[in-house]
């Protein structure tokens, strides 16, 4: 059986932090080897500007670790790889016509 391979994104990696919740049971599946989780170093730049804000102060203190730990955990759970360079099919000139 295959493996389901995720890419997951801030916001839902911050709920599943913090919460228990369904994005929470989706981490809580990666690390029981049910699924595979990706990232990029990108995505997780965006992880560690986002966990700052007040807004998440009580949940993060309540897990019992800081940003920089559950930034930390998270990079280890999911494999991280570079974006794909996408080459523009179309090409638009301005102004549309």
């Amino acid at each position: 059986m295959k493996v389901v391979r995720l890419v997951l994104d801030t916001n839902t990696i911050v709920s599943g932090l913090l919460w228990s919740n369904a994005p929470a049971r989706l981490i809580d599946a990666a690390l029981k080897s049910r699924v595979e989780l990706f990232t990029s170093r990108v995505l997780l730049l965006e992880l560690e500007d986002v966990l700052p804000r007040r807004k998440f102060e009580r949940k993060i203190a309540a897990s019992g670790l800081n940003t920089v730990q559950l930034v930390a955990r998270y990079a280890i759970l999911a494999q991280s790889l570079a974006p794909a360079v996408i080459t523009p099919v179309l090409a638009f000139h301005w102004p549309f016509r």
